[in-house]
């Protein structure tokens, strides 16, 4: 794929967006480049969260209807290129509505908005005070912190009877927090929210890939905040390596690129899932793999964490692959626990180099086991596998067709529409043994609002919400380099409702900042992070 995309985004092994080609900011989040197909370098993507143990929503008001928050990274502020915005559209009977949406930035909340923070990379949601209304969390990776370049903040925003508010907000760094600030951390490389303890408040995971670890650069750690009744607080935080856990702290590898929670052994406390795609397993140079810590009434603790290759799965551990590049939980098989999906974007499928794939590794009473799991591509599914279609560069999960069991979305965003790289979206659906191939469909903007161009990304983020509040999961679908009348990458983002039948054309969206708070223009790319419940 070429086009939009080299002009937009670099090569990168985090789900942070990273600055446009034009932007004249030095280092911005932009770690080794990911492997792409040739002449190609892979899209940009955000990680997905499915519910947790908390049960988490992203219901800002507390009104019943799932919100949306949608991060626009390069949107400026003033004079302050790509200092980044959030904009927050409230569910209704309808679904969502333009009314009382929000605009939030680092100007509105007790900071300052300023070249190339990038606020809104990564957005994640959880009830962190236990008030009953969902909170939000908001990277900020290339905030500076004292003198430390790019160490990275995240923005935390409270929700309330009228919505998320701008007084009372936090900004978390590693100042305050076990781990030191330092150069170049990208504290916010992801985020994830679950309840690790069991307290009934949502708890709060930052990766922090840039992370050094003794003398191995950039192996990654990931912090933990834990909720309370005032909410987040920095008491018995805890960071996590892979010096505690399987594996081994390696330089470059990037532990905490992605995140994800579930209860995968149905004690009803959230674990968490912990990327690493660049990962060598053997001689397989960024193969990638996946560390999973479980959830105590002391929360996260070592004991029977694990550490997931495709060496123990379906497929092979492969130089290049990125496994783990994406993560997201979900019930597949309505068993009561969770199973996990591990997106594979850059998996070579027959001779189809960066084709993509998803394993599937399904929980049970001891936690995740190999017993039963899946490899996905294009091949048994709605589609066909193509040379960088990146599939499983996004996943998210949720029950669209409301029969108990979740079903998985897979983001393409490389995928051909007809003769366009616009990238599309495969739906699997859950079912008594799993996800099965029945019923799939690959869903693209040519069947939606909005019209499949070159390099849009359709897919490179998503996120599941009820917005209808109908008892089915609905589909967001992020396209942040779609362009937006003469506003090139400006981004936007469609919405697909669920139905009995599963995901369904009818009342579709397509929302951009045209008809929210903010004005559509260059390089804003709304759609490049998605949080929603």
């Amino acid at each position: 794929m070429t086009g939009k995309y080299l002009a937009a985004t670099a090569g990168r092994t985090s789900h942070l967006q990273v600055a446009v080609a034009v932007l004249a900011v030095t280092a911005i989040w932009a770690p080794a480049p990911a492997a792409a197909a040739p002449a190609a370098a892979a899209p940009a993507a955000a990680p997905s969260q499915a519910p947790s143990a908390a049960g988490v929503r992203a219901d800002f008001n507390g009104d019943g209807w799932a919100d949306l928050a949608v991060g626009a990274s390069g949107e400026s502020i003033g004079d302050a290129f790509a200092a980044g915005a959030v904009n927050v559209i409230y569910g209704s009977a309808t679904g969502l509505t333009g009314n009382g949406n929000q605009l939030l930035h680092q100007g509105l909340l007790g900071g300052v908005a300023e070249v190339g923070d990038q606020f809104g990379s990564e957005v994640a949601a959880g009830d962190f005070n236990g008030d009953g209304r969902t909170d939000l969390a908001i990277a900020v990776p290339n905030e500076d912190v004292g003198d430390a370049d790019q160490a990275g903040g995240v923005q935390v925003v409270y929700g309330s009877a009228a919505g998320l508010r701008t007084t009372g907000a936090q900004l978390w760094d590693q100042g305050t927090l076990a781990g030191a600030v330092a150069d170049g951390d990208f504290f916010g490389s992801s985020l994830a929210t679950g309840d690790f303890n069991g307290d009934g408040r949502a708890d709060l995971a930052v990766g922090v890939a840039g992370e050094t670890v003794g003398a191995a650069a950039a192996a990654g750690a990931v912090n933990v905040i834990y909720g309370s009744a005032t909410g987040l607080t920095a008491d018995g935080n805890q960071l996590w390596d892979q010096g505690a856990l399987a594996g081994a702290v390696e330089g470059r590898d990037r532990f905490g690129t992605s995140l994800t929670t579930g209860d995968f052994n149905g004690d009803h406390r959230a674990d968490l899932v912990i990327g690493t795609p660049q990962e060598d397993v053997g001689d397989a140079a960024d193969a990638g793999a996946v560390n999973v810590i479980y959830g105590s009434t002391a929360g996260l603790a070592a004991a029977g964490n694990q550490l997931w290759t495709q060496q123990e799965l379906a497929g092979a551990a492969e130089s290049g692959d990125k496994f783990g590049d994406s993560v997201a939980a979900g019930d597949f098989n309505g068993d009561g626990r969770a199973d996990l999906a591990v997106g594979v974007f850059n998996e070579a499928v027959g001779g189809v180099v960066d084709a993509g794939a998803v394993n599937v590794i399904y929980g049970g009473g001891s936690g995740l086991t190999t017993a039963g799991n899946q490899l996905w591509d294009q091949g048994p599914l709605a589609g066909t596998p193509a040379l960088g279609d990146w599939f499983g560069r996004a996943v998210s999960a949720g029950d669209f067709d409301g029969d108990g069991r979740a079903d998985l979305a897979v983001g393409a965003p490389g995928d051909d529409v007809g003769t366009v790289s616009a990238g599309a979206v495969n739906v699997i659906y859950g079912s008594g043994s799993g996800l099965t191939a029945a019923g799939n469909r690959s869903w693209d903007q040519a069947a939606l609002a909005g019209t499949p161009e070159k390099g849009d990304a359709f897919g490179a983020d998503l996120a599941t919400g009820d917005f209808n509040r109908d008892g089915r999961t609905d589909l967001a679908v992020g396209a942040y380099t779609e362009d937006v009348g003469d506003h090139l990458n400006a981004g936007a983002a469609n919405v697909v409702y669920g139905s009995a039948a599963g995901l369904a054309a009818g009342g579709n969206q397509l929302w951009d900042q045209t008809a929210l708070e903010g004005v559509a223009e260059q390089n804003d790319q709304f759609g490049a992070a998605l949080a929603a419940g």
